[in-house]
Order: C-alpha cells, then structure tokens, then sequence
C-alpha cells in the first residue's frame, strides 16, 4: 500500500471515531456538564492515564535496540519523569472538580473504561508492533484539538483555574511531537514491508473505537444524566 492511501484509510477510520462529536465532549464544550459530571469523568478517566506509561513500557520491551525504541522510551520518560508526573497532573483536574484526588485508582472503573485500558494493554504486549502504534497514533493524534477544547470548555463554563486545567494545557502540544514521532515509525515499518499498513489500521481501528467506546460508558453513567437532569448545566 502507497503510505498516502495509508494515511488516507488511517484519517477516515479516525474519524469514525472523532472524539469532539461523542455527546459527553460535545456537552462539555457547550457547558451542559456538572461538575459532578466531569468529577466523575475525571476519576474513571485516570485509569486510561495513569496505565498510559505502562503501554509504553511494555512495547518498550519488546523492541530491539534502537531508535524506535528510544522514541518510545523517551514518551514513557515525558509521561512519569520529566517534571510533574501526568498522571500526577490529572490528580489536579480531579481535586478542581471536587473530587479528593488521593487514590482514584480505588474507584471501580466502569466496564467500558476496563476494557479500554485491556485493549490498549493487549495492543501493547500482546499485537503486533505495527498495531501497537497504530493505537498510540489514534490516541495521540486526537489530544491536542481535544485538550484545548477541554480547557477552553472548563474555563468558560466551570470556572476551572490555571492548576485544574494544567495537564490540559500541557497536552495541547506534547502530543503534536508524540503523534508525529509514532506516524513516522508507521510509514517507515510499511516502506519496509508494506503488508503491515494492515496491522496498523486494525491497531488504529481498535484503540479508536475503544476510546469511542469508554465515553459512552462515561454518558451512560455521568450523574446528571443518571438524575433525568440531561439539561442542566454547569458552574455549580
């Protein structure tokens, strides 16, 4: 397969699965959240973050010495060392919308939220290495647009300040050089044989729709709507 009809095929399974059109995000942004809502949204949301270093690691692992290994090495550095911990800055996100953010990892995660963090676990040690980063490009193709989106959404309707907001503030960037970093490991393993631009886009395909997935998990559940109050909004 020519690397741009990959890119074409990877851009249309993506967006399948755009994260800004699911209806929890698309509330958020126009401010019809609670801050229950986003509480819980937070604290079942950790899990993906805070197990995101330990996909790293483990195709860390499995690759040979090199320079595709350093680039993954060097995410998993960025993600626990480099400064403040990120999961360490979603703790902040948590506290800003109330939540005590001690030890999230004690709340039982919602099915769908589980089998997110076991899709990615399984695209990490168990697919092969081309589907692995195929996910890591689905997910942090998308977080740029998105965490700007969610920080403008929380200071506007939630009155969230610079301290909550901060693992979104970071994210609007660090992940432009992350998504690039993994989109030009694919095209160089598919010039090398290009029979895994499949792999990829079934990797692509499974971490998209499983983050799909999580966040309906997340509406389905979010107080507020749980109450009959889907209307309600916002700086409560």
């Amino acid at each position: 397969m020519e690397i741009s009809a990959f890119w074409q095929k990877a851009g249309q399974e993506i967006e399948k699965y755009n994260l800004l059109k699911h209806p929890f995000y698309q509330a958020w942004t126009a401010g019809e959240l609670t801050k229950e809502d986003l509480q819980f949204y937070a604290e079942q949301y950790y899990h993906q973050v805070s197990q995101f270093p330990t996909y790293l690691t483990a195709l860390h692992s499995r690759l040979p010495e090199g320079a595709m290994r350093r680039d993954v090495l060097a995410n998993a550095y960025e993600e626990e060392c480099d400064g403040l911990a990120h999961s360490d800055l979603w703790l902040r996100f948590i506290e800003g919308m109330g939540g005590a953010g001690s030890n999230p990892d004690k709340e039982t995660p919602i099915p769908e939220m589980s089998e997110l963090v076991k899709t990615f676990r399984a695209l990490a040690q168990e697919s092969s290495v081309a589907a692995a980063f195929g996910a890591l490009f689905a997910y942090e193709s998308q977080v740029p647009q998105i965490a700007a989106e969610k920080r403008n959404g929380l200071k506007k309707h939630y009155g969230a300040d610079d301290r909550t907001c901060s693992y979104f503030t970071l994210h609007r960037t660090t992940d432009v050089h992350h998504s690039n970093v993994w989109s030009k490991i694919i095209s160089a393993l598919i010039e090398q044989d290009d029979r895994l631009a499949a792999e990829a886009l079934q990797g692509i395909s499974r971490a998209a729709q499983a983050l799909w997935t999580a966040l309906d998990g997340i509406e389905r559940e979010r107080p507020n709507r749980k109450a009959g109050n889907c209307a309600g909004t916002t700086t409560n």
